[in-house]
């Protein structure tokens, strides 16, 4: 078996296999030969068919199959006397199979990338620090009351916060259109989920109000047949209700899980999750400075290959939270999140999985067991009674168990690149912690 690669420029490869011509005629003939045990051909008994007829009548595909499994078989053995390691499945250009000749195939495909790490021990981070307040409780309960409000109807002229029903027909040049009518709809003004212009329009409106408003959609809307026209809504506002936040009474706290301590053990039990939320936020936001870091001291080319795998998983991740008829529609899949949007991170992925695979093993880093164990724990425990259904299930199911790995090795390697980075400290309230996005804007 002669092997020449040539390489095409950055990762890809190209790997020519010949595959000697005896070797192709020995398959070919070990295949005839066993179609002969039992070949009913007329005028011969099973098996005393001579090997010219059994030539003309099977040779032809035992010459194909015999090509095809070879190349399965010599492969692998190809890539490793070239010492390559690919990364996907390759692209095969498969010659003819001719009698009596050799035969060629070209393999393509992307190489793994050489990676020589650099600045493990230049990493610097910020920690931040944050205190749990009064006020950060104040506010939490207020978000969890206001999660919890409902609308009692009002004899007064609507406004934000306001939840208003309607029945509205929507026309373009006189006419009606799909999707642009709809009867006792209930629309919560300031919460920006409906037609902005004809949500604009509904404050300051009374119950049994008839009016007409215009509506202009953007260029960019959903529906073509309306995006970038106006239309005009004959609107009737058929009640207009005004939120009530619930007290913290007995009956609200049972509902939050308080049987015993009032109000006070309700705010402990804020307390307690606002601190579990800030510390899990503390320690996001170190292993992304980590990580960030690694990658910013080790730029790679990466196969992309590996990129289309990585998109396909997050597309896959994303529609997870889908509703269930929508997790199974490839097309919409790819219309809500298309290749391009997610390229970038998926790039970004890519690299870091490369990065830290080969800081695990310059570095010598074993899966912790016991590590592994306790974050097991803390996954099941927010299933109460039936933690130890889930660990078994999470133990049961090999990819599962290989994320939960992956997962707890990531944290080991950000510990140990932690062990030699400069971290300082920055004082940071709750909700910049929680929100920095929201903060930014």
């Amino acid at each position: 078996m002669d092997v020449s690669v040539e390489n095409p420029g950055g990762l890809s490869r190209r790997m020519t296999v010949t595959i000697p011509a005896e070797q192709i005629a020995s398959a070919v003939e070990a295949k005839v030969r066993r179609v002969g045990r039992h070949a009913k051909i007329p005028g011969f008994r099973p098996g005393k068919v001579p090997m010219k007829v059994l030539y003309q009548r099977y040779g032809e595909r035992a010459r194909q199959e015999a090509a095809g499994e070879l190349i399965q078989e010599v492969y692998p053995e190809a890539l490793e006397q070239a010492e390559l390691s690919p990364a996907g499945q390759p692209q095969l250009d498969v010659g003819d199979v001719k009698t009596n000749e050799p035969l060629e195939f070209v393999a393509s495909f992307e190489v793994y990338p050489d990676i020589a790490l650099q600045g493990l021990d230049d990493i610097s981070v910020e920690k931040p620090q944050v205190e749990v307040t009064e006020a950060d409780i104040d506010a939490t309960v207020e978000r969890i009351r206001e999660q919890h409000k409902t609308f009692e109807t009002v004899e007064r002229e609507s406004r934000d916060g306001d939840q208003v029903v309607v029945d509205y027909v929507g026309r373009i040049d006189g006419e009606a259109f799909e999707g642009g009518s709809g009867d006792d709809i209930e629309v919560t003004l300031g919460d920006e989920r409906f037609l902005p212009d004809l949500e604009r329009a509904l404050v300051g409106r009374s119950a049994a109000e008839q009016f007409q408003t215009e509506v202009a959609f953007p260029d960019d809307y959903g529906a073509s047949e309306v995006a970038g026209k106006t239309a005009t809504f004959d609107v009737t506002v058929k009640q207009v209700s005004a939120p009530m936040l619930p007290e913290l009474d007995e009956d609200f706290l049972q509902q939050m899980g308080i049987e015993e301590g009032g109000v006070e053990s309700f705010r402990d039990k804020v307390r307690e999750s606002l601190e579990k939320e800030s510390a899990n936020a503390v320690e996001t936001r170190i292993k992304t400075q980590v990580m960030d870091a690694l990658h910013e001291a080790n730029p790679l080319d990466v196969p992309q290959a590996l990129v289309e795998q990585e998109i396909d998983r997050m597309r896959k991740e994303s529609m997870a939270r889908m509703p269930e008829q929508a997790q199974n529609d490839e097309e919409l899949a790819r219309q809500l999140l298309p290749d391009e949007a997610l390229r970038d991170n998926a790039q970004r992925r890519v690299a870091l999985g490369l990065l830290i695979n080969e800081v695990i093993s310059e570095r010598g880093i074993e899966l912790d067991n016991e590590r592994l164990e306790a974050k097991m724990d803390e996954v099941a425990a927010d299933y109460g009674d039936q933690a130890e259904a889930v660990k078994q299930y999470y133990r049961s199911n090999p990819q599962l168990m290989q994320g939960m790995q992956a997962m707890v090795m990531e944290e080991q390697v950000v510990d140990m690149l932690l062990e030699n980075a400069t971290v300082t400290e920055k004082q940071v309230d709750l909700e910049t912690l929680l929100n920095p996005d929201a903060q930014d804007a």
